[in-house]
């Protein structure tokens, strides 16, 4: 994932009490955080056939309260609005293997699934986990599979069985491709289908681990919550493990020139062009590849102790535990102007810790 930030300016101080410029205190306390129905797919045991893409979606609903679908799952129909080779001219060719694939699939693939599978940090991290919690008893869910690589490694890692659930049509059938390409297809199942109408019966038994890597570059961005909470309650076993088992999203006010450089103005040559910034956006959050770059490429500083604005135990949480709106106090640890938020997470569980901090992150480029 990569770091969002929200830049700041007049009107979004609030979170802060004062002005963008602080001071910081000489011996204050930092105050305590806040205030108040697809069809099952039985063809994983034969080799993979045809192109992806060329048949029809099943028209997939999406939660009760969940805000995210995967790329490619809300798609009921395979047409010239939905296919990618629609995005160019006629006279641009366009590869035959992808040319009916939806565009959301397309971009998330380019945009972020290359960059996790490379993740050499994060792949060992699932790896370590699933490796303590995997038995020859073992039955193990994985939902939002993608590629199906946290399947494939619980199958390596000697699981009884292993269901991979994957929304997208097309992707499934990429990882149905993977599996069998790497021999696991006797151990590893892949359905096509959401994970919100999978049930018990389409499952060889309750399963004790459920593992899933389903977080966006907000901890909740893709829903997470939603997803293991509903699986949780209607398909694990009572003491099923949860992989991982605990998330906190964090937010940090940073003092950035070389961002504040291109997101703003002030004068050139004694020239006051300082109107502009009436149209500066300090209301979106947004990547910081929007600007052409990581957060761990460019210096910046951290002006205050960073703020836990959700933590979750996501064998426990419940979705009406988190309020959508909080009140926080913050004290400055440091002199400085704040020039954004900057919103990361980590996840953890036991001694193992996965984090796009960029303080964590500035080598290993895939994930920021």
């Amino acid at each position: 994932s990569n770091s969002f930030c929200t830049l700041l300016g007049p009107a979004r101080l609030s979170i802060l009490r004062r002005a963008a410029t602080l001071m910081a205190p000489k011996k204050q306390p930092m105050p305590k955080g806040s205030k108040p129905k697809p069809k099952k797919d039985s063809n994983a045991a034969a080799p993979p056939q045809g192109q992806p893409g060329q048949q029809q979606q099943p028209q997939q609903q999406q939660p009760g309260g969940a805000g995210f679908l995967p790329p490619g799952a809300c798609l009921t129909s395979r047409n010239r609005r939905n296919a990618f080779e629609n995005e160019f001219e006629p006279h641009f060719e366009v590869p035959t293997r992808m040319r009916h694939m939806p565009i959301p699939l397309v971009e998330a693939v380019n945009d972020f699934h290359f960059a996790m599978m490379n993740d050499t940090p994060r792949n060992e991290f699932y790896y370590g986990l699933l490796k303590q919690h995997i038995t020859p008893e073992t039955g193990v869910l994985e939902i939002g599979a993608g590629s199906g690589l946290l399947s494939m490694m619980a199958a390596k890692l000697g699981a009884k069985w292993v269901v991979a659930v994957e929304g997208s049509d097309d992707m499934a059938r990429l990882a149905r491709r993977n599996v069998y390409e790497n021999g696991l297809q006797d151990k590893v199942t892949v359905l096509c289908m959401m994970s919100t109408d999978l049930q018990v019966k389409d499952l060889p038994a309750r399963p004790d681990v459920l593992v899933s890597e389903i977080f966006g570059t907000l901890l909740l961005g893709e829903s997470a919550h939603d997803y293991i909470e509903d699986i949780r309650k209607r398909v694990l076993k009572p003491d099923a493990r949860i992989i991982p088992s605990h998330g906190v999203q964090y937010a940090v006010p940073i003092e950035c020139p070389t961002l504040e450089s291109i997101t703003s103005i002030g004068e050139w040559n004694g020239l006051n062009l300082r109107h502009v910034n009436a149209v500066k956006d300090t209301a979106s959050t947004v990547f910081t590849k929007k600007y052409g770059f990581r957060m761990s490429s460019v210096p910046f500083r951290k002006l205050a102790k960073p703020l836990p604005v959700v933590s979750l135990d996501f064998h426990t949480c419940k979705r009406k535990d988190i309020k959508r709106v909080h009140t926080y106090d913050m004290t400055p640890t440091a002199s400085g102007t704040v020039n954004a938020m900057l919103l990361y997470w980590e996840s953890t569980d036991g001694d193992f810790v996965m984090s796009t901090d960029p303080d964590a992150t500035r080598d290993n480029f895939p994930r920021d």
